[in-house]
């Protein structure tokens, strides 16, 4: 296959079997765009009838992992097209979870807001001993779509995951450490992925894949639950608009305004009355 993308970078890695995933948008915090996911969904599709690659390394170019969705894009999309965005994100980090290698997450030096979410569908994630991730969705007007609230409650425990949620904390490498979100931490210069993926490479493929299938069958049912209810949430909350707004210069909907123009449009007379 020809992996010629605009916003994602490939490398083959022979000697292991194994293909590194960079998204390629530097200038932009590495943010994802409709290109990118579309990128993505083609290469996991790829992915899913190439046995013969052990693993995958998803990073970013330059220092950091992923800083979640281009904003500037989504604020002109319509309430349609944003929706079936949302649904393409999802079904990504869904599909990560069942793609037959092995995938290992490297933050490098952190991630924000949907980025942590499609780390949150690898395997195996390492970041450098200065990473750090910012959950920072609830500031800028979003609601978890992508397992940002489903994974990390089974990666980290409700209580974590719900405190790190609602302070829209911004959590160091050693923290993630000790719970576990970060299985590995590196120093700058030091190449652990590699390592990893020597090993995988020396593993019984078909051992490897069952034993991915029988770690997504343990959580999937409550995962599957998860996600559905977070995507109902998720488009509930886009319908403010308050992702679009400038917290510096407008003020986030109130609840009690919501309430009033929900109630004012279950008034209005249906057609034709």
């Amino acid at each position: 296959m020809n992996f010629n993308y605009n916003t994602l970078k490939v490398t083959l890695q022979k000697e292991t079997r194994s293909i590194e995933v960079a998204i390629n948008r530097p200038e932009q915090n590495n943010t994802l765009n409709v290109e990118t996911l579309f990128e993505l969904e083609s290469l996991f599709g790829w992915l899913t009838g190439h046995l013969e690659v052990n693993a995958v390394v998803l990073t970013g170019v330059g220092n950091t992992f992923c800083s979640g969705f281009d904003q500037n894009e989504l604020a002109i999309m319509s309430d349609e097209k944003l929706q079936k965005y949302m649904v393409r994100f999802q079904k990504i980090v869904m599909g990560m979870l069942s793609l037959p290698q092995t995938i290992i997450c490297d933050l490098k030096d952190g991630a924000s807001g949907m980025g942590i979410e499609l780390a949150l569908g690898a395997d195996i994630r390492v970041a450098r001993t200065t990473a750090r991730l910012d959950f920072d969705a609830l500031k800028t007007g979003w609601v978890p779509c992508g397992g940002g609230i489903a994974l990390l409650n089974q990666l980290v425990g409700q209580s974590i995951a719900r405190h790190w949620m609602m302070t829209s904390a911004k959590v160091g490498a050693s923290e993630l450490s000790n719970r576990g979100l970060i299985g590995t931490l590196y120093s700058e210069g030091e190449d652990v992925t590699h390592q990893f993926l020597k090993t995988i490479s020396r593993q019984a493929p078909v051992a490897r894949i069952q034993a991915k299938r029988s770690f997504l069958e343990s959580v999937m049912p409550e995962a599957s639950r998860g996600f559905e209810f977070e995507a109902i949430f998720s488009f509930a909350a886009m319908k403010t608009e308050d992702w679009k707004k400038d917290t510096a210069t407008e003020n986030f909907t109130s609840a009690r305004e919501l309430a009033r123009e929900l109630k004012q449009r279950n008034n209005q007379p249906g057609p034709g009355l």
